[in-house]
């Protein structure tokens, strides 16, 4: 059982020091006979001013305007006599506390008492107002969900996309409690980075606590992935922090994505309805983080398995091609070189029909010279050294021919190896695929964080772009 403490027994209105103090310098009015009216109670009031109260009591004859209200607090005790204090609530307040400003309900006033000079009736100027009790504190549970419903702070729409990968936790919770243990064990150890702010849970400092600590990870952390607000379960005064307008502003004003793990089951509170995503408790929003990063790496693995076994495929494929290609190849220079040995062999028979065409008319000369002109031995020496001659550049011809035959067969040879995509791939060059296997020609065919493969030589490389540059 939790015991709920009096408020009124950590603040005593009247334990003021019972020893002299000086009378301000400024406050020249018992320097005098007598003081003005105004004199007077700016006397009070200075005095007044200068102790912060918080009173216990019932709310009644409640006159709210627009940006202000007037009400009464009556004595709650029923043991006690009876008693009332008038109330002043301004407009810096007004706004956050008048769903709470409702006939008979329980509250705690924290304010500055002082006497209203137009009026000369004494006041407490009230700052903040808490229900107090388990009646007053789910009336302004009520109170406080319909307004922020109609204020759209539950609107899926207004809701921040938690990441599909969240690395960096900023978490806000008490470093003493059970809360802290339970989320650290059932996170598991996948190295996630968890920044810790150690804050109130419960109590007076609680709220204004928990509004600081999310700020401060949207202000100096930016770059958290999440912010995780968690405690252990209580009471509806315990969880009156969790239940305050301050701590649903800060949520839904957060530039970063709010998980909440408040209390057991049972526990809801008003920031798990404006979290962008709630739990029943701190240990389910560590399991859900957990198996968040636990289905990230099943699907990574089987992204993983679905890339090598394409992989595996594009290579037979491309095998094949290359293999296609190789026979092609060679089955066009089989033609090539059985057309160019074709046309030698036509050249050579028909220099081979030429000379025989010469020697044979050379014969027939040499023997109408030797039968004709047998006198004529001198004449008949020139001859043949004339057809030597003609031989001889008649063999210089044929050898000439043989010659640019043998370069042109070189000259094709030479570019059909240049056309055999292993001859480009050995000299340094490599083919750049998409991963819709089309070739990539220019950098405008792919952007950042794309997909890449690149057939080598020997070998394949799978990558990511990291920079498109079109120049």
């Amino acid at each position: 059982m939790v015991k709920e403490n009096d408020p009124l027994d950590d603040w005593n209105l009247f334990n003021q020091p019972e020893e002299e103090t000086e009378i301000p310098e400024k406050v020249e009015s018992f320097r005098k006979e007598y003081l003005s009216v105004t004199e007077f109670l700016d006397t009070i009031n200075l005095e007044l001013g200068k102790m912060q109260c918080k009173v216990l009591g019932e709310l009644s004859d409640i006159n709210a305007r627009d940006r202000y209200a007037f009400f009464v607090l009556k004595e709650s005790d029923p043991d006690l006599e009876s008693a009332v204090v008038e109330c002043f609530i301004g407009w810096r307040s007004f706004e956050t506390y008048k769903h709470l400003l409702q006939d008979g309900m329980k509250v705690i006033v924290s304010g500055f008492p002082g006497i209203y000079k137009k009026s000369g009736r004494f006041r407490i100027e009230v700052f903040k107002i808490e229900p107090f009790g388990e009646g007053a504190l789910k009336q302004a549970f009520e109170a406080l969900k319909k307004k922020l419903e109609g204020k759209g702070y539950f609107a899926v729409e207004h809701k921040k996309q938690v990441p599909d990968i969240i690395q960096k936790i900023g978490l806000i919770t008490s470093g003493s409690g059970a809360a802290i243990k339970d989320f650290l064990k059932n996170l598991g150890s996948y190295g996630f980075e968890i920044y810790h702010l150690n804050v109130f849970v419960e109590g007076d400092y609680a709220e204004d606590s928990i509004i600081s600590a999310i700020r401060w990870f949207n202000r100096k952390m930016p770059d958290v992935d999440v912010i995780a607000l968690i405690r252990g379960g209580g009471s509806l005064e315990s969880l009156k922090a969790f239940n305050s307008e301050g701590v649903a502003d800060a949520i839904f004003d957060s530039n970063l994505p709010v998980l909440t793990g408040i209390g057991h089951e049972k526990d809801v509170t008003i920031a798990d309805f404006v979290a962008d995503k709630s739990f029943s408790t701190p240990t389910a929003v560590a399991v859900f983080i957990r198996t968040q990063r636990e289905q990230l790496i099943t699907n990574l693995d089987l992204i993983i398995d679905q890339i090598t076994s394409q992989a595996e495929s594009i290579i037979d494929d491309l095998r094949n091609l290359v293999q296609s290609y190789q026979q092609n190849l060679i089955f066009c220079f089989e033609n090539i070189l059985r057309m160019y040995s074709f046309s030698i062999r036509h050249c050579a028979e028909k220099m081979h029909g030429c000379l025989n065409l010469v020697f044979e008319s050379y014969r027939n000369m040499e023997q109408k010279f030797l039968t004709l002109f047998s006198d004529w031995h001198l004449t008949i020496v020139n001859m043949k050294h004339r057809m030597g001659i003609l031989q001889e550049q008649s063999l210089n011809i044929f050898q000439t021919k043989i010659e640019q035959c043998k370069k042109k067969i070189d000259v094709a040879d030479t570019g059909l190896k240049s056309l055999n995509p292993e001859s480009i791939l050995s000299r340094g060059y490599s083919i750049v695929y998409d991963k819709q296997k089309r070739v990539i020609k220019e950098a405008g065919q792919v952007k950042t964080n794309d997909e890449i493969s690149i057939d080598l030589y020997k070998g394949k490389i799978i990558s990511n772009v990291k920079e498109v540059s079109q120049k």
